[in-house]
């Protein structure tokens, strides 16, 4: 009917462009080598090897990434082995974290693990970086993939 709403619930979130998006989930099944770039918002409960950039990230207690992370905000209950770029990183109690976190804020859980560094950036840094980052082309990530080998 004319001037009805619709009432259905949805999982979509509105991303900075104003474009109303669906999350990206990748489910713990799911291992991905090489970089991850979105515009959204990216659900991680599976193992990445690569960065990942995107508007908001949240790693899930299963997930895994192995690689450098810039985004807008950053859940992190899960762990994560790399450089950390964000206006906000939340560390969960369950978390860990190797490496180095670049925020403009932060809060953590008691229980969350950090065995590296954390450094306050100005606002102005870290918005300027994520414009740097953005005008660059997609292909260039490709060439800062860490190769990671496990010392067992």
């Amino acid at each position: 009917m004319l001037g009805k709403k619709d009432s259905k619930p949805t999982n979509e979130k509105k991303v900075r462009s104003g474009k109303v998006g669906v999350p990206s989930v990748l489910g713990d099944d799911l291992n991905i080598l090489g970089n991850l770039i979105s515009d959204g918002y990216i659900d991680i409960n599976g193992h990445i090897e690569g960065n990942v950039k995107c508007e908001s990230l949240t790693i899930r207690e299963n997930g895994n990434v192995r690689g450098d992370v810039v985004a807008n905000v950053v859940h992190i209950h899960g762990e994560v082995n790399g450089i950390i770029k964000a206006k906000s990183v939340n560390l969960a109690s369950t978390a860990r974290v190797k490496g180095v976190i670049i925020h403009e804020t932060m809060s953590m859980q008691d229980g969350a693990f950090i065995d590296g560094q954390c450094k306050r950036s100005e606002r102005h840094h870290v918005i300027e970086n994520a414009k740097e980052a953005a005008a660059e082309p997609k292909l260039e990530l490709i060439e800062n993939v860490r190769v990671l080998t496990s010392a067992k």
